[in-house]
This record gives C-alpha cells, sequence and structure tokens, in this order.
C-alpha cells in the first residue's frame, strides 16, 4: 500500500512541477512604444508602431503597464 502512495505522489508532484514550468512563458515581447488615446486605453486598444495593434484584458497588470507607458 505504502509503495502505491508513493508512486502516485512522486507523479502528481512531476506534473505539478512540469506544469509550473510550461506556464512561466506565456508573455510575448514587443518592441515598440504603445501609443493610444485615453478612450482606446480604457478599452484595451493600444497600437504599437504603425503596423501592430494589441488588444488586452480589461483589469489586468498589462493594461496599467501599457496605460502608464503610452505615449
Amino acid at each position: 500500500m505504502r509503495p502505491f502512495f508513493l508512486a502516485w505522489l512522486t507523479l502528481a508532484l512531476l506534473l505539478l512541477v512540469l506544469g509550473s514550468f510550461t506556464a512561466a512563458d506565456d508573455g510575448l515581447p514587443i518592441a515598440g512604444f504603445p501609443n493610444t488615446s485615453g478612450q482606446q486605453a480604457s478599452d484595451s486598444h493600444f497600437q504599437v508602431g504603425d503596423d501592430a495593434a494589441v488588444v488586452v484584458k480589461q483589469e489586468r497588470g498589462l493594461q496599467r503597464r501599457l496605460k502608464t507607458h503610452a505615449e
């Protein structure tokens, strides 16, 4: 009974560690300066450069960061 429990515990810990490694790189690097108007910033729409637009989820850390760094 004890080896069976230890095997399940080891498997659970292994899956937990692997899951944390896969979620660590969810970011998308964006090179450029965000441009936006006040209304677009509150709607979570940001223009990056001439060719790209980014829409982020509202009330998240990324939206607040882009608002503070927008020109």
